[in-house]
């Protein structure tokens, strides 16, 4: 397992990050490829806004956009039909792979 999802099983959502080129890397990675120096990892706020939605059934999904400026798929939790920039907190855990979750802040 990786250092990756071993922190996702603790509920934790890490973030590669190039110190030389202050730049966030996904997917995660051991070296940037930008230059190729070794990665660092760093905590996510675990704060974004929804950039696209879609339903099905009674469920919403669709990508969101980190504050770290990474894309990440995911079931989106909502009280109303979510909408387009929204803020969402995002979930991140691991039950045999990666999931994530946002839920609409001030809903």
């Amino acid at each position: 397992m990786t250092f990756f999802d071993e922190q996702l099983k603790k509920g934790s959502f890490h973030i590669c990050f190039c110190q030389n080129c202050k730049e966030n890397l996904w997917p995660t990675r051991e070296s940037c490829h930008i230059c190729n120096e070794k990665t660092h990892w760093k905590e996510s706020m675990n704060i974004g806004k929804i950039i696209e939605f879609s339903k099905k059934d009674s469920s919403y999904f669709g990508m969101v956009e980190l504050d770290e400026k990474i894309r990440i798929m995911g079931n989106i939790i909502s009280k109303n039909e979510p909408e387009i920039g929204q803020i969402v907190r995002m979930k991140a855990f691991f039950d045999k792979r990666p999931q994530y979750s946002f839920t609409v802040e001030n809903n």
